[in-house]
């Protein structure tokens, strides 16, 4: 949107009708690419890896659940508010339901909006617990701020108590690849469950050709957010 709305004001302010009509429709162009429904989740679908149907998983010892799918500083503080994403906390529930997993680590901090906030993985054992798993189950790494830092201090914690045993990573797909990137960086072997998925199925109906979409554009900033980090963290040494 910010490209799209960039070069609309460029076509009121240049005074070479040429460019003028030049960022205008390129800036047309971009909205309907990027608001088209089905090209932004065939894209989706591409990046995102496929679901693991329950019934194929294997036992683990210890699920690793990275989190940023809760709002902290939202009040009143007597329920947990959950982002996009969700998926990743509730698909762990049902995998340790069904006696696919041991114990469950989940990690987060106070991010950057340190204000009045909870820690994440404070919130998402109280919906564990709230959900009735007991709390001898759940281990918490309440410091990371960030994917690299997950990583890192989950990888600190899996060494020194649980060395040896087979290891589950569970994070929103789009978010899986760098995610695992991070975690492999750190020495850890591992399994993958992707959850929380931004895609459907892809049709060719007329809503999904045709008629722009909001939600198409989410999904683009999402990967970008996605690709920009990737490069980033190649850039800091952190995959």
């Amino acid at each position: 949107m910010t490209w799209v709305i960039g070069l609309l004001i460029l076509s009121v302010f240049l005074k070479n009708s040429r460019w003028k009509k030049r960022c205008f429709w390129l800036s047309v162009g971009l909205l309907a690419f990027f608001s088209n429904q089905y090209i932004a989740n065939r894209v989706m679908l591409w990046w995102e890896p496929e679901p693991v149907p329950m019934k194929e998983m294997a036992y683990y010892d210890v699920a690793v659940v990275f989190s940023g799918v809760t709002k902290g500083s939202k009040t009143p503080r007597d329920r947990i508010y959950f982002n996009m994403g969700a998926d990743r906390i509730t698909h762990t529930l049902q995998l340790y339901n069904e006696g696919k997993i041991g114990k469950i680590l989940v990690s987060g901090g106070l991010g950057f909006e340190q204000v009045d906030n909870s820690r994440a993985a404070d919130r998402l054992k109280s919906f564990l617990t709230m959900a009735g798993v007991p709390d001898s189950v759940i281990v918490v790494e309440p410091h990371a701020i960030n994917t690299h830092e997950n990583a890192v201090k989950s990888a600190e914690l899996l060494n020194n108590h649980f060395p040896g045993q087979n290891y589950l990573l569970i994070t929103s797909a789009f978010h899986m690849k760098r995610a695992s990137l991070c975690l492999k960086r750190q020495g850890v072997d591992f399994d993958t469950f992707p959850a929380g998925y931004l895609t459907d199925r892809s049709t060719l109906n007329f809503d999904d050709l045709v008629i722009p979409r909001a939600s198409a554009i989410d999904k683009w900033e999402t990967l970008f957010k996605e690709w920009v980090g990737l490069g980033m963290y190649r850039v800091m040494g952190y995959i």
